[in-house]
Parts: structure tokens; C-alpha cells; sequence
């Protein structure tokens, strides 16, 4: 199953299997695209929150949702997990910052992989994490995206 939520910046894709969130995909809003955040019909809960979340441009994505981390290896896991709990809405951090927050000081490639293989971009908000000279660094989705999240939350850098 999958799930939209339809922002004026973006789009984010829900892939869902066996009841958890198995992926996001991300994509650039293109022209035309809804002047108002919208999502699927009969949204789930975690759409719903994700929804909320964007509307209100703050606050924290629910701690609860689905997320399938059967398959993360437990380095990625502790990373993105860090990511999400520690750097909120608005902040950036550093590949090295957050490797030093996971654990693993000296560990700023192996979080660029784990920010490379994030399956919930958006949720897991990849787009945060910059390189040590405050240049954007790279993200799955595409640095025109990366930019209009930063900016979305306020230009934070």
C-alpha cells in the first residue's frame, strides 16, 4: 500500500507492508501541485502526524510511528535513530557531530552511508546533516529538495 501527503515543496510517498512503514520516497513538487498540504484519502495515523507536523512547521513527528527496522544494520539503526530523537526541527548537525552523538566518534563516512541508505527520508530527516565546512553535503533525493527542506524549516544554516 501506498500513502501521499502532498506538500507545496514536496511529495512524500508511504510504502507500507505488513503494517509498517517499509519506505518513503521523496519527490520534487512539481508545477501544479496543491497550494495547500494534502494527503490520501483515508490517511493512517501516521500520515495524519506527518501531516500535522508539516502544517504546523515544528514540533516533532510522533515518536510511535511504524517504521520497519527489521532489516537496518545496527550501526545505521543507532544513527538514525540519534538523528531522529536528537536534532530537532530547524538545526542541522555534522556528519562527524552526529557519528560522536551515535557513539562512534571518527565515524563521519560510515553516518554518510547510514544518511545514504535512509529508507524514511523526511521521517528520519537526512536532510539535516551537514558536512564540517556547513556545505550541504549530498542526499538521496537530490540537493534542490535538500535545500527547500532546509529552508522550509528556516533556512537553518
Amino acid at each position: 500500500m501506498h500513502e501521499y501527503l502532498i506538500h507545496p515543496e514536496f511529495t512524500l510517498v508511504l510504502v507500507w507492508s505488513k503494517g509498517r512503514i517499509a519506505s518513503t520516497h521523496l519527490l520534487s513538487a512539481h508545477s501544479g501541485t496543491a497550494n495547500c498540504i494534502d494527503t490520501s484519502p483515508k490517511p493512517s495515523r501516521a500520515l495524519e502526524s506527518l501531516c500535522r507536523y508539516y502544517q504546523n512547521s515544528a514540533g516533532s513527528i510522533d515518536p510511535d510511528l511504524p517504521l520497519d527496522w527489521q532489516n537496518i544494520p545496527p550501526f545505521r539503526a543507532r544513527v538514525l535513530k540519534t538523528l531522529f530523537w536528537i536534532v530537532p526541527w530547524g538545526s542541522t548537525v555534522t556528519y562527524s557531530r552526529l557519528a560522536a552523538m551515535a557513539g562512534s566518534p571518527g565515524g563521519a563516512r560510515a553516518v554518510g552511508t547510514a544518511m545514504a541508505h535512509n529508507p524514511w527520508p523526511v521521517i528520519i530527516p537526512c536532510h539535516r546533516v551537514i558536512r564540517a565546512d556547513k556545505t550541504l553535503g549530498g542526499f538521496s533525493s537530490g540537493m534542490a529538495i535538500k535545500k527547500k527542506l532546509l529552508r522550509l524549516e528556516g533556512d537553518c544554516l
